[in-house]
């Protein structure tokens, strides 16, 4: 597999975590305002962005050779 597309697929799948996340902590409060959906919901995301890039940049460095 090319590692350009493993970057894509690993970085897809860090957002789609984070979303999904982010869409069950928003869940209890969907009748609520919309300020602290938004507000969970960035950290959620800011916090899986943060959190799964460099595991993926460093999971995809241990899986090419000569690295």
């Amino acid at each position: 597999m090319n590692q350009d597309f493993k970057l894509v697929t690993a970085t897809l799948a860090v957002s789609t975590l984070s979303i999904c996340a982010a869409a069950l902590l928003c869940w209890p409060i969907h009748d609520g305002p919309l300020g602290p959906q938004l507000l969970i919901s960035g950290v959620v995301l800011a916090t899986g962005v943060v959190a799964g890039l460099p595991a993926c940049f460093t999971w995809l460095s241990k899986l090419t050779p000569g690295r």
